[in-house]
């Protein structure tokens, strides 16, 4: 828990303005209420479903419904409480329908992630950085495709919602060793995240149990200390793991974290598999589904069978830059500039880890790999290039039609834009070590003349003299460079072993839960993203504190002011970046509509 720090009226407005700006919400479904009352796209199956639903017809099932019933349930339970307090709803059109999502996406998704990164930071939000942890809050419920589908009636608000719930209902039971009400509480969100979305299955099941297998191993091993490959996988069996942090690990680090995982969880497996009960019999609800279902899509299974698109795996990088540039710009700037040629309000001072460009080694490594993925694996959904309505339309023309060698070039893109947001888990500053100043040597001081008394005694003399008992001072050693750059080192070492920042061990689960997330995913939608988006959000370190703010404190209010305005900007920017999408995205839906030439008389309209 950090140290209590004092208020500030700055801090206290940005916190306090969040639920003012989420107004955005309401006004954005109040907006399409108007403009488009009729269910719109998917709307068509979903609104008839829940109205079913609210009729109490439980057994009637559209077969085009593609996802399990968990948002037709939320929304008969809000909107029965709603009928018993005020007496209406009595039928629910659109609007009704709407008004449920947004609830979700404007009340209980911003309070359910303050308290996860309450807890996932330890702070609280009666400090000061309360206001950065509300701000993180505010940009993420601003996430363009998530603000989009709140004023529509999708699965997508309350798929995110329910998988942040269990999140903090997992990391509570960890923090109290796991009691058995808390385990069962969290096993039931898990298996009612599959309720809204079957691909949740991976994030409750394995992102949640990845962290937890790490949390284990981890609270019974210490670091090892070794690079080498031999010396870790020795380690392993010897409770030693290898988990360096992003910001000094590199492409082989990655390998060699996984062995060591590996053979830490084979050393500590019966610790491991207690860990990993709750994670398992969720897996087994989710298979015992699949069975029952003959697959995993309840409807529409001819378009929407599991396959295997590993190119979804490079799609996703630059969907984050392009959303996240804001807060990544900056750091990788850092990252490849040499000293010289940046500002003092965009240096942040990183360390020789951080700098440089991706290695060489990694580039023949990883892109090649990407070569191959898009040659053999390239796979288009019908309903990509056959529905205009969509921006992905536009992407894959671009990168299908416009010229053969254009989806080869696209994996450069891909690499640079995975290299910068994986680095994006790196992107921390800690305060500089004390610097070593040569004190300079004091002067001797001049003799002072001998006073004598009437009787040719020196004054003082006849003063009782000083016992020859008394303890003198000890004399004081000077620090020489040398073991002061050992204490520089010593000091660094123990502020990058506190940092609060992402190591490779959570990179891979991440990784591993996102893979899983979308490589069976047959259509590229910029909604299967969401989660993988905003668990990769959540996780950042705070943004970098210049160097030129950090080397010393600040004098007065304004250069304080001067400091949270280096620090936070990115954070700002990212706030406006996500408005101006919304505002766009949101302009051409509600009134750049063009129709059809097979369906005259019906606006269609372009959506994420």
């Amino acid at each position: 828990m950090s140290a209590a720090q004092p208020q500030s009226g700055l801090a206290l407005a940005a916190r306090y303005a969040v639920p003012f700006v989420l107004l955005l919400i309401p006004v954005w479904m109040a907006r399409v209420n108007t403009v488009v009352p009729e269910p719109y796209l998917d709307e068509a199956f979903h609104i008839p479903q829940a109205q079913a639903y609210w009729h109490h017809k439980w057994t009637h099932w559209d077969p085009k419904i593609t996802t399990p019933p968990g948002l037709y349930l939320w929304s008969y339970v809000l909107c029965a409480v709603a009928l018993f307090l005020r007496g209406s709803p009595t039928e629910l059109n659109a609007e009704a329908l709407r008004s449920t999502n947004v609830a979700a996406a404007a009340v209980f998704l911003p309070l359910r992630l303050q308290t996860l990164l309450d807890a996932l930071r330890k702070e609280r939000n009666t400090r000061p950085s309360g206001a950065w942890l509300s701000h993180t809050v505010l940009n993420i419920c601003l996430f363009p495709p998530l603000f989009f589908f709140s004023g529509l009636y999708y699965t997508d608000i309350l798929a995110l919602l329910i998988v942040i719930e269990a999140y903090k209902w997992d990391l509570k039971r960890s923090a109290a060793t796991g009691s058995a009400s808390q385990t069962f509480v969290f096993i039931f969100l898990g298996v009612a995240a599959l309720a809204f979305r079957q691909t949740n299955v991976f994030w409750v099941a394995v992102f949640f149990g990845g962290l937890q297998v790490i949390r284990t191993l981890r609270k019974s091993s210490k670091p090892c200390k070794s690079a080498n490959v031999a010396d870790i996988a020795k380690g392993g069996f010897n409770n030693e793991l290898y988990d360096p942090h992003v910001s000094e690990a590199s492409l082989a680090d990655y390998f060699k974290t996984a062995l060591s995982l590996c053979a830490a969880a084979l050393d500590n497996l019966g610790q491991v598999i207690v860990s990993s009960v709750p994670y398992v019999t969720i897996l087994a609800a989710f298979g015992a589904f699949v069975s029952w279902n003959n697959g995993v899509v309840l409807g529409h299974k001819a378009f929407h069978t599991a396959g295997l698109n590993l190119p979804q795996m490079l799609y996703i990088w630059p969907y984050i830059f392009f959303f996240s540039w804001p807060i990544l710009l900056s750091p990788v700037v850092n990252m490849f500039l040499p000293k010289v040629c940046l500002p003092k309000f965009m240096d942040y001072g990183f360390s020789k880890k951080h700098k440089g460009i991706p290695k060489i080694l990694t580039v023949l490594v990883i892109v090649p790999v990407m070569l191959t993925v898009v040659h053999y694996n390239t796979v288009v959904h019908p309903f990509t290039l056959a529905d205009n309505r969509h921006y992905v339309f536009y992407v894959f023309r671009i990168l299908l039609r416009t010229h053969p060698a254009i989806k080869y070039a696209a994996t450069i893109v891909y690499f640079l834009c995975g290299w910068a947001v994986i680095s994006a888990f790196g992107f921390s500053t800690i305060t500089p070590p004390p610097r070593f100043i040569q004190a300079p040597q004091p002067a001797s001081s001049p003799k002072l003349p001998v006073q004598k008394g009437p009787k040719g005694q020196t004054q003082g003399e006849s003063k009782k003299r000083p016992s020859k008992n008394v303890v003198q001072p000890p004399k004081t050693q000077q620090l020489t460079p040398e073991s002061f750059a050992m204490i520089q080192e010593a000091i660094k070492q123990r502020q990058v072993n506190q940092l609060d920042a992402p190591r490779v061990s959570f990179v891979l689960v991440w990784l591993a839960a996102t893979t899983l997330s979308l490589i069976t995913a047959p259509l590229v939608e910029p909604r299967y993203f969401i989660v993988p988006w905003v668990m990769w959000r959540l996780h950042l370190p705070r943004q970098p504190t210049p160097l030129v703010h950090r080397e010393q404190r600040p004098r007065d209010e304004k250069e304080a002011l001067r400091a949270k305005i280096a620090t936070n900007f990115p954070i700002f920017l990212e706030t406006f970046w996500f408005l101006v999408i919304n505002a766009v995205t949101g302009y051409v839906f509600l009134y750049k509509g063009f129709e059809w030439p097979q369906e005259p008389g019906r606006i269609q309209r372009f959506m994420w």
